[in-house]
């Protein structure tokens, strides 16, 4: 088996990438497949003739470019074999908007949003809220807002990273995370974050969040939210595996947003619910390049 494991890019998520693409290169080796790294920045056209006669291309890339359809795009072009949902799929899941829509068009629950735009008043924006790119991932210019004085500055950090800033209805509650492996449910992990909300360095820092798994919630429920992680999986055409986030309040539970391409690092959540449903790292990723082949 010759995998080519693509990793880096030129998105702000690039050392998250550069760290999952280690991990599945190291994994691919221990499972005697031939890995090739294939790490670049932001010339993914040059990388064909590299790639195109590889049984299958691990997508480790992250935030825009590898996990927006773009990449996805292009591999399907030259119909390359590659990991994780179709470009339709990518495309429609990095835009936080655009799946909130039709989430909620099907009837499940996301906390009230809109996207920032010169026309809106800021004097009816309700607080606390959440205000982040509308396009990125791994928490990149995320803040939660508790008053109008803050809102400017959070507003301004969020439009570093995308032209299209989100405010969300901040709802307390817990952050739990639904990973999802060839159309089957794993065990739900509960986050329990050190800071107020699950930012960058509680992601990514060792000892700055607790992860419960399985998370304790009562059979019914967890049963339910299973499920519906599973249509809504398919509703936004997703294939593979990814991972849904959602904030539990008071048995009622609301998405958040669907990650196409799930982190793979030492702190990432597939992986430790992987782990608690009884696969090994290694056998994650035999298992996500089976379904994708």
């Amino acid at each position: 088996m010759k995998v080519s494991v693509l990793m880096g890019g030129a998105s702000a998520e690039r050392e998250v990438s550069i760290k999952t693409g280690s991990a599945v290169i190291k994994a691919c080796k221990e499972l005697g497949y031939t890995a090739t790294p294939i790490e670049f920045y932001d010339d993914y056209k040059s990388l064909l003739t590299e790639i195109k006669f590889s049984d299958i291309v691990f997508n480790a890339l992250h935030g825009t470019t590898g996990e927006d359809g773009t990449i996805q795009l292009w591999l399907e072009k030259y119909n390359i074999s590659y990991t994780g949902s179709n470009s339709d799929a990518s495309r429609t899941c990095m835009n936080k908007d655009q799946s909130k829509k039709i989430v909620r068009e099907n009837n499940f629950l996301t906390p009230d949003w809109f996207l920032m735009d010169k026309n809106i008043e800021l004097s009816k924006i309700k607080f606390p809220c959440i205000v982040k790119p509308n396009a990125q991932g791994s928490t990149f210019g995320l803040s939660m807002v508790e008053n109008k004085d803050a809102l400017e500055r959070a507003i301004s950090l969020a439009s570093e990273y995308d032209r299209d800033v989100l405010i969300e209805n901040y709802i307390k509650g817990r952050e739990i995370t639904v990973g999802i492996l060839d159309m089957e449910p794993l065990p739900i992990v509960e986050i329990v974050p050190k800071h107020q909300i699950y930012d960058y360095e509680c992601k990514y820092n060792p000892g700055m969040s607790k992860y419960l798994c399985p998370a304790n919630i009562d059979k019914s429920l967890t049963n339910k939210i299973k499920r519906d992680s599973i249509e809504i999986f398919k509703i936004l055409g997703c294939s593979g595996y990814g991972r849904l986030d959602f904030i539990l309040d008071d048995g009622e539970y609301h998405f958040l947003e669907l990650n196409t391409l799930p982190g793979m690092t030492s702190t990432s959540l597939l992986p430790i619910a992987a782990k608690n449903s009884g696969l090994l790292f290694t056998q994650l990723i035999s298992k996500i390049i089976e379904v994708s082949i």
